[in-house]
């Protein structure tokens, strides 16, 4: 139980630093229109329609990175049969992803594929470290 809380916690502190770190790399890339004040959800929302499609490519990599690089880091650091680490942090990702489009307008397709995608990631990458699945070889 003890390494399932470790991984569930390192697992959600790799997937925040993974989406910080992709929207960063992102703003570099593609700088938010001019004038937009990154702080504030009014402006944010105001810029959205002169934003360019790879803004939000890099947004939902951002998401996709971070509920499955930190989901599967949690599954592997609790070494158990457990899922629940990882669904954890896909759980944190996608609860915060919600609330970011509920305070954000964004565009429809990433309104329904950022959810549906953190989802499926998530499930992927948060099952038990070292559990077989369909086309996985066994020795």
């Amino acid at each position: 139980m003890g390494r399932s809380i470790l991984g569930a916690f390192v697992g959600l502190v790799v997937a925040i630093l993974l989406v910080g770190l992709v929207q960063t790399l992102g703003h570099r890339l593609i700088p938010p229109p001019a004038g937009m004040d990154p702080t504030d959800p009014a402006s944010i929302a105001a810029a959205i329609p002169l934003m360019p499609l790879g803004t939000f490519l890099f947004v939902l990599a951002a998401w996709f990175l971070g509920a499955g690089v930190g989901s599967s880091t949690a599954a592997r650091i609790a070494r158990s049969d457990a899922r629940w680490p990882g669904l954890v942090v896909g759980g944190v990702i996608l609860s915060a992803t919600l609330y970011n489009l509920w305070l954000i307008p964004h565009p429809l397709w990433v309104m329904l594929v950022g959810p549906i995608g953190i989802i499926v990631i998530t499930l992927l990458a948060s099952r038990p470290h070292g559990t077989a699945v369909a086309g996985d070889r066994i020795p």
